[in-house]
C-alpha cells in the first residue's frame, strides 16, 4: 500500500506528529512523508492512503489545508485520515468532529473512505500568547497555567500515540 503523509505547519508541532505517523506507516507500507506545499492536488490519487495534518486556526483547519482538501483528486478505494495540533489542553469530542468536517466531507464528496482523526496538544507559537489570552479573557494566573500545559508538546507520549493511532489506522 502507497502511503502520503502530508502536512501544514507553522510551529512544527503538526510536522512532529507527521513524522510519528509517517515512521509508523514507513514500518510496514512505503510511505512518503511532504510538506503540505510539496503536494499537487493531482498527485494525491496516486496514493492508497492520504494522513493529512493541520493545525488549529481560530477553531478551524489552517486555509491551506482546506483549499488543498477541496482540490484533492482521489483513486479508487482510497482512504484518509487526519491529524490536528491545537494549543488546548483538551476539546470535547463533538468539537473534534466538527474540526474534522473539511476532511470528512471531502470524503464523502469523493468516495474516500474515512478512518478517523488523531489531535493532540502542542506549544502555541509566543507571538500569538497574547493575543490568545486577551481573546480567551483569561487572566495572567490562568494564562501562565495555559501556558505550563502546553510547554513541551507534542511530547513523547503524544508522539507515540499518533504512532499507535497510525498503526490502528493501517491495520
Amino acid at each position: 500500500m502507497k502511503v502520503l503523509v502530508t502536512f501544514f505547519s507553522q510551529s512544527g508541532n503538526t510536522k512532529k506528529i507527521a513524522k510519528a505517523i509517517y515512521e509508523q506507516a514507513s514500518e510496514s507500507e512505503e510511505a512518503e512523508l511532504k510538506k503540505l506545499e510539496d503536494v499537487s492536488p493531482g498527485d494525491t490519487a496516486g496514493y492508497d492512503f492520504i494522513f493529512i495534518g493541520s493545525p488549529l486556526h481560530s477553531g478551524s483547519l489552517a486555509a491551506p489545508v482546506k483549499e488543498c482538501l477541496n482540490q484533492i483528486q482521489s483513486g479508487p478505494g482510497q482512504k484518509m485520515a487526519g491529524f490536528i495540533t491545537h494549543f488546548a489542553p483538551a476539546y470535547p469530542e463533538q468539537d473534534m468532529d466538527r474540526f474534522a468536517e473539511p476532511i470528512k466531507t471531502v470524503c464523502r464528496e469523493k468516495e474516500i473512505e474515512y478512518l478517523g482523526c488523531f489531535d493532540c496538544q502542542g506549544f502555541l507559537t509566543e507571538s500569538l500568547h497574547e493575543m490568545v489570552q486577551k481573546k480567551m479573557n483569561l487572566t495572567d494566573e490562568q494564562w501562565a497555567d495555559m501556558v505550563k500545559q502546553m510547554t513541551g508538546r507534542p511530547n513523547e507520549e503524544d508522539e507515540g500515540n499518533a504512532r499507535a493511532f497510525a498503526k490502528k489506522i493501517l491495520a
